[in-house]
């Protein structure tokens, strides 16, 4: 008697758990070996996997054991063609793959008669089958085509968000998190690097990659972009996590139009002062280390140039307190601080006219882009155009309508909260020396770059700069009476334009 081998597949989970298609493949193929001679040694089952691929599991170990076995193997037994493949070319490969090992291929509801008509049936029954998988394929295609420009959201849903009633909503768990990743973002404050500890600090993982998609990903924003179904973006109607001035804020920066605030590195919060104060005698930055003593390690600013005659070197402690005093001594006095609010303020008030004026422009130079854009799909629709010229002229408009979007973006960062701003950062002013003591390093570093952008030198108990903020100078420095000095403009609210 001779021996086969039996191979059933379904193409879903749901069939293969619940359906008839698997036992009755079985029992179909274990008749039809009784009835032409064949003893069954192995049947190989395949749940829930598609035929558009020879890359099934079950396929895979059959054609193992089929090569491993071939002596004693005389036929595989399938219950029809589209159970084995639903691609013509696959069908035609394992045809011949078992044709190289003497194993018949049979079909318990199909022909497997050896004349040329028999063949030919056998090879349409292959086309049809894939016919009938394209067919499916392109019913999904089109499907989900008219979801998504409906604004369904159908493939797998990003962090930040979970799949429910065929579209996608906010994760109550995960959702705050893509917030705060674009809020810290967009301050400008931060690198990714500061970003993903800052999460991690907060239980929630990422890596830089994932950072850098998240922060580009506009579905964030509401948007779906798929270049073959559409060529404008597509307004999803599920929840932005995003505003979009907050995304198209966060994209100036990734892309370089908008300066990023950070920090210098350091590598040690016990010497914030490193690489920012400089020798007296060679002017290169200092550095810091420990030197062990005789009962303890004593921690010192020192001059690491090797060419420097001075060696210059000074304990930690001491060059901190001679830095704090300085921020103590070129801190501005109150009467002062009152001058640079109401400076400001008036200042505010002749800035804020012209960039609402300017804003009213960009407004209506973006108005006159757009409708030229309108009109110029409506002549290549009428075909009075070429589809060169269409493309040209469409390319050119865009860029100019991305440049006017990006200047209104920059006109409309206007604080309405000054007041409360402008008195926050006189406190902050006020309590500089306090401030620098008690802050972490980021913020130590962050504050004497804002008032000492060049650096300073050290000199004899004291500093030199060549360069300091403005509203820090040196105590009597600058004698002035105050009463003298002529007071701007209160802040007064403009009138609507």
């Amino acid at each position: 008697m001779s021996n086969a081998i039996i191979y059933t597949r379904v193409s879903t989970k749901n069939q293969a758990e619940e359906g008839y298609s698997l036992a009755g493949q079985e029992k179909d193929c274990k008749v039809f070996a009784e009835v032409n001679g064949y003893k069954v040694s192995k049947v190989f089952v395949e749940k829930g996997e598609s035929a558009k691929t020879q890359d099934r599991t079950e396929l895979q170990n059959l054609m193992k054991f089929c090569i491993a076995n071939k002596k004693n193997i005389d036929a595989i037994i399938i219950w029809k063609i589209d159970r084995l493949t639903r691609d013509i070319k696959d069908f035609y490969r394992l045809q011949e793959f078992f044709t190289k090992l003497n194993i018949r291929v049979l079909f318990a509801r199909e022909n497997n008669g050896d004349s040329a008509t028999d063949r030919l049936t056998r090879n349409l029954m292959g086309v049809l089958a894939q016919y009938e998988n394209d067919q499916k394929a392109e019913r999904v295609t089109n499907g989900m085509k008219t979801a998504f420009l409906q604004g369904h959201w159908m493939w797998k849903a990003p962090i930040g968000y979970i799949m429910k009633d065929g579209n996608i909503e906010p994760d109550p768990k995960t959702a705050h998190y893509i917030k705060k990743i674009f809020k810290l973002f967009a301050t400008g404050l931060y690198q990714q690097v500061q970003i993903i500890k800052i999460m991690a600090d907060d239980g929630f993982k990422i890596n830089t990659n994932m950072l850098c998609r998240m922060l580009k990903n506009p579905l964030y924003n509401g948007y779906m972009y798929k270049k073959e179904w559409s060529e404008e973006p597509i307004r999803g109607i599920f929840e932005p996590l995003i505003s979009e001035a907050e995304f198209n804020k966060v994209q100036d920066i990734l892309e370089g139009r908008k300066p990023v605030i950070t920090a210098y590195k350091r590598n040690n919060p016990e010497f914030p002062l490193r690489q920012f104060i400089t020798c007296p005698n060679c002017n290169q930055p200092l550095t810091g280390s420990k030197s062990k003593g005789r009962k303890e390690k004593y921690a010192y600013y020192h001059c690491h140039n090797k060419d420097c005659s001075l060696k210059f070197r000074i304990r930690k402690d001491r060059l901190e307190k001679i830095f704090v005093d300085y921020l103590n001594n070129i801190k501005p006095e109150q009467n002062l601080l009152n001058l640079f609010e109401a400076t400001v303020k008036d200042v505010y008030n002749e800035k804020l006219s012209i960039r609402l004026n300017s804003q009213k422009q960009v407004q209506n130079k973006l108005i006159e882009l757009k409708n030229r854009k309108s009109k110029l799909i409506d002549l290549r629709l009428d075909g009075i155009i070429s589809e060169e010229d269409y493309k040209f002229k469409t390319e050119q408009l865009s860029e100019e309508i991305q440049e006017n979007e990006f200047r209104l973006r920059e006109i409309d960062e206007i604080d309405n909260n000054l007041c409360k701003c402008l008195k926050y950062a006189c406190k902050m002013i006020e309590n500089i020396d306090t401030l620098w003591i008690n802050g972490d390093l980021d913020l130590k570093q962050r504050l004497q770059k804002l008032i000492f952008p060049k650096g300073l030198m050290y000199y004899s108990n004291d500093f030199r700069t060549a360069e300091i903020s403005s509203l820090f100078i040196k105590k009597d420095t600058f004698k002035v009476s105050y009463n003298h000095m002529v007071l701007p403009r209160g802040f007064e609210p403009l009138p609507h334009p």
